[in-house]
This record gives C-alpha cells, structure tokens and sequence, in this order.
C-alpha cells in the first residue's frame, strides 16, 4: 500500500507558503509521492513539497517554466504503485479521459477550481484536492493505493 499527497492552487504569490507548506507537512506525513496540479506559482512549493517526499507536478499558466521531470506542461501520466496516475491542472467537465491522457487512467488528479471534490467515473477515481490557500475551507486530498483499490479522502490543512 502507498499514499499519494495531491495539491494544487497553492498560489505562494499572494498567501506567505511558510504556514501552509507546514500544514502540508502534517497532513501528508507518511506519503510516497506527492503531486502538485497547477497554481504552484513558484519552485519554492515545489522545493517545499519535496521535503516531504518526491514531486511530480504540472504546470498551469501562473507557473514558473518547465523543470522536467518534476515540473512539466499537462496532461501527465505517471504510474505509482502499478497505478495509472492521469494529472492535469484543470479537468474540462465533460473530457474524454482516454483522449485527454493518451491512454486508460484509473486515477485523474486535477485542481483549478479552488473546491475539493471526489468522483468515481466508470473505472476512474477523479480527484481535486481544492486548495490549501485561496479557499473558504483550505484543502488537500490524499489517496491511498492498494492496488487495485483506491481511497480518496479530502483533508483540511
């Protein structure tokens, strides 16, 4: 079994990332991979994150330039845990997943929006952790992989 710690809108630019990279370091505490869908806004998050355990993030059109293979232009695929990990900074509603990613995901983290939320599509878990900076309730997720099984929890930090 492994966790995944999903991030995205952490938006450093404009709320200090010191308090929440700590919260962030709470709550993903025990984590094998953390992943960061967009807003970033600088490599100082991502620096931070990896602190806590390796990163893979990417980008949206706040962030800092590509810094492959942490930091890349989206859609990604990576594969955790013998999971097919789809990851892009925003998720267009009604996406054909096999299209968007090239190939079959059972897992879509994704962010833009600011509002965590959970959903179960076909075979596909969908992820958005909310965010952790610019939200009423700040938010991450985690997902806890026992593959082929997938847990998807919404944590407030």
């Amino acid at each position: 079994m492994s966790t995944i710690g999903v991030v995205a809108d952490t938006h450093d630019e404009v709320v200090p990332w010191g308090p929440v990279r700590e919260r962030l370091g709470a709550a993903f505490a025990g984590v094998s991979l953390v992943v960061h869908c967009g807003d970033a806004t600088s490599a100082a998050v991502l620096d931070g994150l990896a602190e806590i355990a390796p990163v893979v993030a990417v980008r949206s059109a706040a962030d800092p330039p590509p810094d492959p293979p942490r930091l890349v232009d989206g859609p990604r695929v990576v594969e955790h845990d013998g999971i097919a990990v789809g990851v892009v900074a925003t998720l267009p509603a009604d996406a054909d997943l096999v299209n968007l990613f090239g190939r079959p995901v059972r897992l879509v983290l994704h962010g833009g929006t600011h509002a965590p939320a959970i959903e179960d599509r076909g075979d596909t878990l969908l992820v958005n952790p909310g965010s952790p900076t610019l939200a009423e309730r700040p938010t991450a997720a985690l997902v806890a992989i026992t593959a082929p099984d997938l847990t998807a929890t919404i944590v407030e930090v």
